[in-house]
C-alpha cells in the first residue's frame, strides 16, 4: 500500500503493485460493511485493468449481503447520476480519471450519489485498516442494468434548449483518448443534431496520449480542426467527469474557460451563487461581479464543491480542470452536461465559440506538478505559512497566496504523490516571476 493515494476522490494506484487484488477485495469488505443501504450500482471506465478490478469488487460487495447493480462501462457521471435519482442505493466507479494507464483506482459514492466526504472516507477507511468485516450468511444479488444512457442523455436533454441546439447543425470533433466518450459520445451529440467526428476511438482503454484532458494534449485536436469545418473541438478524460475545449479556428482554449462558459449561460437566466474550488481561474470572479452574485470556494475535491452547492443553494459551481457540477441533472461533475450548456450558450448567442471566448478578461495560468515525498510535503507546507504569513493568505487546502496581480496555490494532491503548483495572473511577466520563485521554494 507504500503509493497508494487515499482521498476525498477515493483510492488510486499503478495496477497491479499498489493497486492489487488483496486491497481491492478488503476496501470491496470495507464499503459494503460502511454502506446502510442494500444496492451498491458499480460501473468502470475502459482501462484494460477495469474489468478484472470491477469483478473483484462485486465478489467483495456480494460477500457483505449487498446486491450489486452492474452498468458495465460507464461515465462516472453516469453511476452518480443513477444512485442520486435511486433511493437507498451506494455506488463505486473503478477509474482513475486522469491518470496515466498504469494506474487504475476506485470511487467510492455515498447514497446522496457524490464522493464520500471527509468525515465519511475516515469512517470507511477505519473500517479497511481494522479488517474485521461481517460478513453476511445470505450473500446479495448480481443484477444488469441496461439502456442506461437513454435514461441519463434524457435527464440532460430535459434541462437545455435542445431545439435551439438541434437548429444550428453543429459539427464537432471530439477527443474521446479512448475512454467512456468512446461508446457514448457520439450518441449524446447526434441525437442534438450534431455532426459529431470521433478522435482516438479505439482500442479501448489503450490511451493514445495523456488523458488528462489539458492544454498540452489538444495539439491532435487543433491539427485536426484546422483541417476541417468544424465548429468546436471537445476533449474528454477517461471517465467522462472532465471536458477541454478547442474554438473553430483550432486555437486550444483548454479547461479553465468550460466552466466560465456554463456559469455565463446559467447567470444570463437565473441569478444564483457560484460553488468553485481554490484553484479555478479568477475568471469566475469576474463574471459573479458583472451578475451581482457571490462566489464561494472550497478545498479541492469535487464532493467539497458539492456540500458547499448545497449550503448555498447554488444552481451552478464545479472546478477550474473542466469540472461542471449542474444541479438539474445531478450532484457531479459532468463532461457531458458541459458540452450541452456550451453548445446551447452558442446556439442562444448565434456566436462562434471564438466570439464567446473573447469576451472573457485574459488571465495567464500555469500548472505545474512534482514527484516530492510525504514527509518533504509537510515540510514545505509548514515553510510556505512561515515565510508568507504577513500576506494575504488561505491556508484551507495546502497554502494560497493572493497577490493584487493574481494568485499562487501549492498543495499536495489527492490523486497522486506529487505536490501541485498552480499560478495565475494578469501579467504574463509575472506569471513567469512567480514561477521561478515558487518552483525554486518548493525543489
Amino acid at each position: 500500500m507504500k503509493g497508494l493515494k487515499i482521498s476525498v476522490s477515493g483510492i488510486r494506484g499503478v495496477y497491479p503493485s499498489d493497486l492489487n487484488f488483496e486491497v481491492v477485495y478488503k476496501f470491496g469488505l470495507a464499503y459494503g460493511n460502511f454502506l446502510k443501504e442494500k444496492n451498491v450500482y458499480i460501473g468502470r471506465d475502459t482501462r484494460i485493468s477495469g474489468e478484472i478490478l470491477k469483478h473483484i469488487l462485486i465478489s467483495s460487495i456480494l460477500a457483505t449481503g449487498k446486491n450489486v447493480i452492474d452498468l458495465g462501462i460507464a461515465p462516472t457521471p453516469v453511476v452518480e447520476f443513477f444512485v442520486e435519482k435511486n433511493k437507498k442505493t451506494g455506488g463505486v466507479i473503478v477509474t482513475a480519471s486522469h491518470n496515466p494507464l498504469k494506474y487504475n483506482g476506485i470511487k467510492f459514492l455515498s447514497s446522496k450519489g457524490t464522493f464520500l466526504n471527509e468525515k465519511e472516507g475516515k469512517i470507511l477507511l477505519e473500517i479497511f485498516k481494522k479488517g474485521k468485516f461481517s460478513l453476511s450468511k445470505k450473500p446479495g444479488e448480481l443484477f444488469f442494468e441496461t439502456n442506461i444512457s437513454e435514461k441519463f442523455f434524457q435527464a440532460i436533454y430535459e434541462n437545455i434548449n435542445t431545439e435551439k441546439i438541434k437548429e444550428s447543425n453543429f459539427k464537432i470533433a471530439v477527443d474521446v483518448c479512448q475512454g467512456v466518450g468512446s461508446l457514448y459520445t457520439k450518441k449524446f451529440l447526434e441525437q442534438l443534431n450534431c455532426k459529431v467526428e470521433i478522435l482516438n476511438e479505439k482500442p479501448y482503454g489503450i490511451f493514445a496520449h495523456n488523458p488528462e484532458p489539458k492544454k498540452e494534449t489538444l495539439k491532435q485536436l487543433s491539427k485536426y480542426i484546422k483541417k476541417k469545418n468544424i465548429n468546436i473541438g471537445f476533449a474528454q478524460d477517461p471517465d467522462g467527469d472532465r471536458l477541454a475545449i478547442v474554438d473553430e479556428k483550432g486555437n486550444i482554449i483548454g479547461e479553465e474557460l468550460v466552466l466560465a462558459i456554463c456559469v455565463k449561460n446559467i447567470l444570463e437566466k437565473v441569478k444564483t451563487p457560484i460553488v468553485v474550488n481554490l484553484s479555478t481561474s479568477m475568471v469566475i470572479d469576474f463574471i459573479a461581479k458583472n451578475f451581482g452574485v457571490n462566489v464561494y470556494r472550497t478545498k479541492v475535491g469535487e464532493v467539497n464543491v458539492v456540500e458547499k452547492m448545497k449550503r448555498v443553494n447554488s444552481l451552478i459551481g464545479g472546478e477550474g480542470n473542466g469540472g461542471v457540477i449542474y444541479p438539474k441533472v445531478h450532484y457531479g461533475r459532468d463532461s457531458f452536461v458541459a458540452m450541452a450548456l456550451i453548445l446551447e450558450y452558442m446556439a442562444e448567442k448565434e456566436k462562434s465559440i471564438s466570439e464567446i471566448v473573447s469576451e472573457f478578461p485574459v488571465y495567464f495560468m500555469k500548472k505545474e506538478k512534482y514527484e516530492i515525498t510525504n514527509e518533504k510535503i509537510r515540510e514545505i507546507m509548514k515553510k510556505l505559512k512561515k515565510k508568507y504569513r504577513k500576506e494575504k493568505i488561505d491556508v484551507t487546502d495546502g497554502v494560497k497566496i493572493i497577490r493584487k496581480d493574481g494568485w499562487i496555490h501549492i498543495r499536495p494532491s489527492g490523486t497522486e504523490p506529487v505536490v501541485r503548483l498552480v499560478v495565475e495572473t494578469n501579467n504574463q511577466k509575472n506569471l513567469k516571476r512567480y514561477l521561478e520563485e515558487f518552483e525554486a521554494f518548493i525543489l
